[in-house]
């Protein structure tokens, strides 16, 4: 399908509606108060003041991340995805992937892993095997760049998206939906192009309940996060940008709280809250050229107050100290 054109009506008047889709409520405007909240205590720092920056480990073009229920780190890069493993209190990084690719999205459902890769392929594997271990499953049809990746509620359908860019050809900017086998998470059972974003240079996308969001940028906008519900037949609703961004946004990941937003040519990290605003956010160049994904640490490897951060660095490089690694920001006091 085609976008159809925004209505002219705030956001602020259809967020009542796009909660309903959701059962979740956007967190209340800021109030006056003199303490820190339990949930301000427990959450990750977003700003210089309070943060350290750690190396965690060499990722040549790091790309994507995700946590698994239990707590399982994978990273995606342009020759594997890792598992961060942790041995005699060193971290690790442990290849899943049988085969070198350029992956990219992430996504976990019905304990599988299931990885892009810029080549048009879906690669998976299940996450209770010894060794977990990921390979090719499925080929797109007529995809430029296959990219970020996120699930359904249920996990029989994954959606997908085509671009910003073209790995060789014209680019077909869109989000894809593949329906899974309900025996079989790891066969595809047919393709479908779920929203044409003809135009537009799309990247990341996540989900919240009933709500799939996503990334883009649209001339003359550089940045932009966006919203669309999923509707009750399974079809995308009206997409609506919750948020133009002051900077070219990669991926990103949903906090209790808000949206964690990285600017890829910047080197920043932003917070921002439900309605789009951003809260909080690291001076530039805090990171590498290339900041590509950002997500809240998960015991039991890290602290909920750990900030995990994927650096690209230069496209395509991927040996130099520029990017091509996995940085954990921790939170310190601040006196």
């Amino acid at each position: 399908m085609r976008i159809r054109p925004l209505l002219a009506c705030p956001l602020f008047l259809l967020l009542p509606t796009l909660v309903a889709c959701t059962g979740e409520e956007p967190v209340a405007g800021p109030t006056t108060r003199t303490t820190a909240s339990s949930l301000e205590q427990n959450s990750p720092c977003f700003n210089n003041a309070c943060a350290s920056l750690q190396e965690l480990l060499t990722v040549p073009d790091a790309e994507n991340m995700i946590f698994s229920n239990d707590g399982r780190l994978f990273v995606s890069g342009g020759q594997s995805v890792i598992e961060v493993v942790k041995t005699n209190n060193e971290f690790v990084a442990k290849t899943v992937s049988n085969g070198t690719c350029n992956f990219t999205g992430l996504a976990i459902a019905r304990n599988t892993l299931y990885a892009n890769c810029g080549d048009g392929t879906l690669w998976a594997g299940a996450l209770n095997q010894s060794p977990t271990l990921i390979a090719p499953v499925f080929n797109y049809d007529s995809m430029a760049l296959a990219n970020g990746l996120t699930s359904s509620g249920d996990g029989q359908t994954l959606y997908a998206v085509d671009g910003p860019i073209a790995t060789g050809g014209l680019p077909s900017p869109k989000i894809v939906k593949l329906k899974m086998a309900a025996n079989n998470p790891l066969k595809v059972d047919n393709q479908t192009t779920w929203l044409d974003l003809a135009g537009r240079f799309p990247n990341g996308v996540q989900r919240r309940g009933n709500l799939l969001y996503f990334t883009d940028s649209e001339i003359p906008n550089l940045g932009r996060l966006n919203v669309v519900p999923i509707q009750k037949d399974g079809s995308a609703g009206m997409p609506l940008v919750l948020a133009t961004l002051e900077s070219l946004a990669d991926d990103f990941s949903i906090l209790s709280d808000g949206f964690a937003v990285s600017y890829f040519f910047t080197g920043q990290v932003i917070k921002l809250n439900f309605l789009g605003e951003q809260v909080d956010g690291f001076n530039p160049l805090t990171f590498s050229t290339g900041t590509s994904q950002v997500m809240q640490g998960r015991p039991p490897l890290f602290s909920n107050t750990d900030l995990l951060v994927t650096e690209k660095g230069i496209l395509g490089e991927q040996n130099s100290p520029v990017g091509n690694k996995l940085t954990v920001v921790r939170k310190v006091s601040i006196n």
